[in-house]
C-alpha cells in the first residue's frame, strides 16, 4: 500500500514538472515576438488631400498627433513605385506639401505612411482615383468658338459661340492692341455670351486662348493654342447702306424704314395698311403690286411687326387679290441699291420679321452682286453662293426659309473684294399666291459690316 502511494506521488511530480516545463516554453517564445516591446504605430497624416496635375500630382496633408515622426514614404502604383519625404517637426501641427513628379496619364492610388526614428510605421492613408492629365487631356481642349466680332468707335463686342463646360474652361486670354498701339491682355470669363475690349484700335486684330482647369483643386492650367489675327467687323451701316431700317426693334438704336412719301399711298380692300414706295431703294414692277397694277405701289407698309406698333417693314406680298388676280403672283419682285464698296471683307445682315414662303414655288433670296441689278431667283438657285466677288453677276446669298408667324430671326452672309467694286445688295423673291392665300416677306432692317485689309 505504501509503495503504491510512492508511485502515484512520483507520477504527479512527474505532470507538474513537465507542464511546468511547457509553461516556461510557451512564454519564452512570446518573448521572441515582443523582444522590443509592445507593437507600436505611429501617428498618420490628417487632412490628406492629393491634388491633380499635369503629369503630377501635390501631396498635401498635416502632422498633428505625433511629434515622432521622423518620414513619410508615398507609393503608388501597387506599391511599385514610392517617395520617401524627410520630417523634421518643429510645431504642434506641421504640413506635408510634396510634388510627386514624371507620372504619366492616368487615374492613380496613393497611400501615404509614416516612421518613427525605430521604424515603426503608421497605419497607411489611402487615396483612389486620383487623376493625372497630360497630353491626351490637352489635345481634347477645344477653343471657345466666336460667332461674330464688331467694333462701335473703339469698344470691339465679341460674342461667342458657346461651349461645353464638362472638360473645365474658365476664361479667356485675349491678346489686342489699344488705341494707343501698345499690346494689351485682357481676361474675360467663360460665363458671359459677349466681351467687350475697350480702346480697341482701328483695322488691328486680336489673339486668344481659352484656358483650362480640370478640376477645382488642380494646381496647373492647360491652355489651348492661341487663335491668332482674328478681325473685328467695323458696323458700316451708316456709311454704305441707305434707309437701312430699324435692324432691332428690341434697342434703342436705329430708325424705322421710312416710305418716300406718307402722303401718296394704295390701300386694297379689305387691307387697312397702306402701301408705299420705298426711299432710297430700287424696286422693279413686280415688287410694286399693292395698287391698280404692278409698278404702282409697294415694298414697303406701316403695320404692327415684331411687337412694335405702326412699324414699317421692307414687304413683298402676293395673294388675296380678288379684283386683280394678277397681281396675286410675284416673278422676280427685287428691292436693292447699290454702292461702291472700298477692297474688304464684308458682312451682310438682315432680320427677317416674318416669312412664310407657303407654297414649293415660292422662293426668296438675300444676296449680293457684282454690278448695278441683283439676279433673279432662277440664277441663284443654279449656283453656289461665292465668298470673293470679283467679275460681274458673281453673287453671294443666303435663302430665306419661313418663319413662324410673328417670329423674326436673323439672317447673314459674308463676301470679300479685292478691289472697289460696285456691289448691288438686297432681296429677290417670287411668290405664288391666290384669292385667299398669301405669301408674303417682312424685312425689318439692314446692317452691314467691314472688316478694311
Amino acid at each position: 500500500m505504501k509503495k503504491m502511494l510512492n508511485i502515484r506521488l512520483i507520477m504527479f511530480l512527474f505532470v507538474i514538472g513537465i507542464a511546468a516545463f511547457t509553461s516556461c516554453t510557451k512564454m519564452d517564445d512570446f518573448k521572441k515576438y515582443v523582444e522590443g516591446g509592445e507593437i507600436s504605430y505611429t501617428g498618420r497624416v490628417d487632412s490628406l488631400k492629393i491634388r491633380s496635375g499635369r503629369n503630377r500630382v501635390l501631396v498635401q496633408g498635416l502632422f498633428i498627433s505625433d511629434r515622432k515622426v521622423t518620414k513619410c514614404k508615398i507609393y503608388w502604383n501597387s506599391r511599385q513605385d514610392s517617395l520617401v519625404v524627410p520630417v523634421q517637426r518643429k510645431l504642434a501641427v506641421d504640413s506635408l506639401n510634396k510634388y510627386v513628379n514624371n507620372l504619366f496619364e492616368g487615374t492613380y492610388n496613393f497611400e501615404i505612411i509614416t516612421y518613427d526614428a525605430a521604424g515603426n510605421a503608421s497605419i497607411p492613408v489611402v487615396k483612389s482615383g486620383v487623376k493625372v492629365y497630360g497630353d491626351n487631356y490637352a489635345n481634347s481642349l477645344i477653343n471657345m468658338p466666336i460667332s461674330d466680332v464688331s467694333l462701335d468707335g473703339t469698344t470691339a463686342t465679341i460674342t461667342w459661340g458657346g461651349l461645353d463646360k464638362a472638360n473645365g474652361p474658365q476664361y479667356m486670354d485675349v491678346s489686342f492692341i489699344n488705341t494707343a498701339g501698345v499690346k494689351t491682355r485682357a481676361k474675360r470669363l467663360i460665363n458671359s455670351s459677349t466681351a467687350t475690349l475697350l480702346d480697341y484700335k482701328y483695322r488691328s486684330t486680336f489673339d486668344y486662348r481659352t484656358v483650362y482647369l480640370p478640376d477645382s483643386l488642380a494646381i496647373d492650367t492647360f491652355y489651348t493654342a492661341y487663335r491668332v489675327g482674328v478681325n473685328a467687323r467695323t458696323d458700316v451701316t451708316a456709311t454704305f447702306v441707305a434707309n437701312p431700317g430699324k435692324m432691332n426693334p428690341a434697342s434703342t438704336t436705329g430708325t424705322q424704314f421710312q416710305p418716300v412719301s406718307f402722303s401718296q399711298g394704295a390701300v386694297v380692300a379689305g387691307n387697312t395698311a397702306t402701301w408705299r414706295r420705298l426711299a432710297s431703294w430700287t424696286s422693279n414692277g413686280a415688287a410694286n403690286n399693292w395698287g391698280t397694277d404692278f409698278d404702282t405701289y409697294g415694298t414697303y407698309v406701316q403695320r404692327t411687326a415684331e411687337n412694335v406698333t405702326n412699324f414699317g417693314t421692307m414687304s413683298f406680298e402676293a395673294g388675296k387679290n380678288t379684283t386683280n388676280t394678277n397681281l396675286n403672283t410675284i416673278t422676280n419682285g427685287k428691292i436693292y441699291q447699290t454702292q461702291l464698296l472700298p477692297a474688304g471683307e464684308y458682312s451682310l445682315e438682315a432680320r427677317v420679321g416674318n416669312a412664310s414662303l407657303a407654297t414649293a414655288n415660292s422662293q426668296s433670296y438675300f444676296v449680293a452682286s457684282v454690278g448695278t441689278v441683283i439676279p433673279n431667283v432662277e440664277a441663284l438657285a443654279a449656283k453656289a453662293s461665292m465668298l470673293n466677288l470679283v467679275n460681274t453677276n458673281d453673287a453671294a446669298y443666303t435663302q430665306i426659309k419661313p418663319s413662324a408667324t410673328g417670329v423674326a430671326y436673323t439672317i447673314s452672309f459674308n463676301f470679300t473684294l479685292d478691289r472697289p467694286t460696285q456691289v448691288s445688295f438686297g432681296f429677290v423673291a417670287t411668290l405664288i399666291g391666290n384669292t385667299t392665300t398669301n405669301n408674303y416677306l417682312k424685312i425689318s432692317g439692314v446692317r452691314m459690316k467691314s472688316l478694311a485689309f
